[in-house]
């Protein structure tokens, strides 16, 4: 399952439009529609500002593994290809009893295992067939059968849901050839089995309309004042050219907290208008910046989403880039450590009676074929999540 990725907090700091309104109440008590308004552009700086640390984080994470995790990770992998390499000596020298054999043989068959998840060059399959009793082209049949049963039990989970569906539809387009009746009872009870719904539904529309009306009427107001085409000073020509272009691009982006900002910042709009900003107005604005928070949330998941689902454990409630920094850091440190001690082996090995003592108090355990199968299936799922 995809691991939820938290809200952002809400800003602590206070906007220039918040201000205003502010001001321009003075000691008024805000309305319900002003105390909206605040919270709603309170939030959406707030998912700004998280959604800008996310995006400069980005490029930073991206040359970090390139420059730091894929060289250490290459490393690894040459290593464990060493060590397999020596125990497999060690298995052919003959110095070793049959209970050494099956130690040796699972920690062969442990690093192959790993080794052959991320490329099955033809040695390590070799030497995967030499020791298991199921050969590698039979491991990727079991694997493939798994992801079939995976997929056949999503589809026929669809296929129902699709019939069930389809016979919903079927129900529908029956009811609608079946005649109306003449009982005048029941003629009324099918009217007013919903009375409010038609009522809701024009509400809705009527409230959507005002909404984008009230966009375009922002807009307009600040085109008709910073269109550079009416201006004659050059200077203040490129002064507004640069900021039509702001207007369009928030226009275009549904930005409307965006439009505001730049009528405050062109003086269209004082704390004295924005106070006095009527009540459907404010609705109507609320409802564009409502969506407009939406989209900005939605934005945010699918930019921290694949950096949440590589956390160990539960993404815990201040997600950051700084969160996922130190996971990379602690990742990096274990890789190191792990290289370090595989470096040290592949040497050690190398003299049959060390490998000898060290595997001493090694245990075998081999689950049984349905436990390996269970585990096997338990990992394709997570890989598929």
């Amino acid at each position: 399952m995809a691991k939820r990725v938290p809200k952002a907090e809400a800003s602590a700091e206070t906007s220039d439009l918040s201000r205003a309104l502010a001001t321009g109440n003075g000691a008024q008590r805000p309305t319900p529609e002003q105390k909206k308004f605040q919270k709603l552009i309170a939030r959406i700086d707030a998912v700004r500002r998280e959604l800008a640390q996310w995006r400069e984080y980005v490029p930073v994470y991206e040359r970090r593994c390139v420059e730091e995790w894929e060289p250490l990770r290459v490393k690894l992998r040459q290593e464990r290809i060493a060590l397999v390499r020596v125990l497999d000596r060690a298995m052919d020298s003959g110095e070793l009893t049959r209970k050494q054999q099956a130690k040796v043989e699972d920690i062969l068959l442990g690093q192959l295992s790993l080794l052959l998840e991320s490329g099955d060059e033809p040695e390590l399959v070799r030497l995967h067939d030499k020791y298991s009793e199921t050969s590698f082209e039979e491991v990727q049949e079991i694997e493939a059968a798994l992801l079939d049963a995976i997929d056949a039990d999503g589809s026929a989970f669809s296929d129902d849901r699709e019939a069930r569906d389809e016979d919903d539809g079927d129900g529908a387009r029956e009811s609608a050839r079946r005649p109306e009746t003449d009982d005048p009872h029941d003629a009324r009870r099918h009217r007013n089995a919903d009375p409010g719904a038609s009522a809701r539904a024009a509400m809705q529309e009527h409230a959507a309309r005002g909404a984008s009306a009230s966009m375009r009427a922002v807009y307009r107001k600040l085109a008709s004042e910073l269109h550079p085409d009416r201006e004659l000073d050059p200077d203040e020509r490129v002064r507004k050219t640069a900021l039509m272009q702001r207007v369009n691009q928030a226009y275009e982006a549904g930005d409307l907290l965006a439009l505001l900002e730049l009528q405050l910042e062109v003086e269209q709009l004082d704390a004295g208008a924005l106070a006095g900003l009527a009540r459907s107005r404010l609705m109507h604005y609320n409802l564009v910046l409502a969506e407009q928070l939406a989209r900005l949330e939605e934005e945010l998941v699918e930019v921290t989403l694949p950096f949440a689902r590589l956390q160990p454990g539960p993404v815990p409630r201040n997600f950051s880039p700084a969160t996922v920094s130190r996971t990379l850091d602690a990742d990096l440190k274990e890789m190191k450590a792990i290289l370090r001690e595989l470096k040290q082996d592949v040497v050690r090995f190398r003299d049959v009676n060390y490998l000898k003592a060290s595997i001493r108090y090694y245990r075998v355990e081999r689950p049984d074929e349905d436990e390996l199968e269970e585990r096997m299936f338990e990992e394709l799922v997570k890989g598929r999540r």
